[in-house]
């Protein structure tokens, strides 16, 4: 994607009545074209939205003038390295290194990773440089890659075993009730309010599935829009987690 195609799709969210901008990949840190790399995009975005976010991750420096930055890790050094090709040692040192002040950790929770969540969230809580940690399911695409998708049972203990570390004291972010309704996926989704933008600037209104695979509601593994979903329902506890997220100082 160019510069020029970059901004025009800003433009073009910012008319469709988009407030908040999530950039993600692939990697977006590795984007470039010509002298203007991400965090030209990120500040021209910051002029024109309320929020803006970007998901990496983490192998580049984490200063990228984003108001909420997510690093993606699976788990702690030995099942990351296992899933995502010995990235650990390099994420942390970033982690550790960042001066952003707004750092959270994103899990995509699966069958080879569930049962080491309570580890990762007590490493989280360590952190200093980190705010908390959200998760969310794996989904099936049906492109090549493997399939991890949790079993009904062990979504359901996840969530269970999710809530208690919670209770606890641990930070996770999600809120209760939304980790609660994955269990069945018998929430009200919101789904027009997602706009998703194509590296060759094409725009999709709807599911993050759209277009990249088959949609399959009762495998939803996307808190996020769950959260949003509830958020819009004004549903207290799903506001309160984004303002958390976006908006705590």
């Amino acid at each position: 994607m160019s510069w020029d195609t970059a901004i025009g799709t800003l433009d073009s969210l910012r008319r469709l009545g988009a407030r908040m901008i999530v950039f993600e990949g692939g990697e977006p840190l590795l984007w470039r074209d010509g002298s203007h790399r991400l965090h030209d995009l990120v500040l021209y975005a910051r002029k024109h939205f309320l929020r803006v976010a970007v998901t990496t991750n983490g192998t580049l420096p984490l200063d990228v003038p984003s108001h909420t930055l997510w690093v993606s890790l699976d788990g702690l050094k030995d099942i990351h390295d296992y899933l995502r090709s010995d990235s650990f040692d390099r994420i942390c040192s970033n982690i550790e290194k960042t001066r952003h002040s707004r750092v959270f950790i994103h899990c995509t929770l699966n069958r080879r990773n569930w049962q080491t969540v309570d580890s990762l969230a007590k490493w989280v809580q360590e952190m200093p440089t980190l705010k908390g940690m959200t998760v969310q399911f794996f989904y099936p695409y049906h492109q090549g890659e493997d399939d991890l998708s949790l079993s009904s049972e062990d979504r359901r203990a996840v969530i269970e075993k999710l809530l208690k570390l919670k209770k606890s004291g641990l930070p996770i972010l999600n809120s209760s009730g939304r980790l609660k309704a994955m269990i069945e996926n018998n929430w009200a989704c919101h789904d027009d309010i997602l706009i998703n933008a194509d590296p060759d600037g094409t725009i999709t209104k709807g599911c993050y599935v759209k277009n990249r695979g088959k949609i399959n509601c009762g495998a939803c593994g996307f808190t996020p829009v769950a959260e949003a979903s509830g958020a819009l329902d004004l549903i207290p506890e799903s506001l309160y987690a984004g303002w958390r997220l976006f908006l705590r100082a």
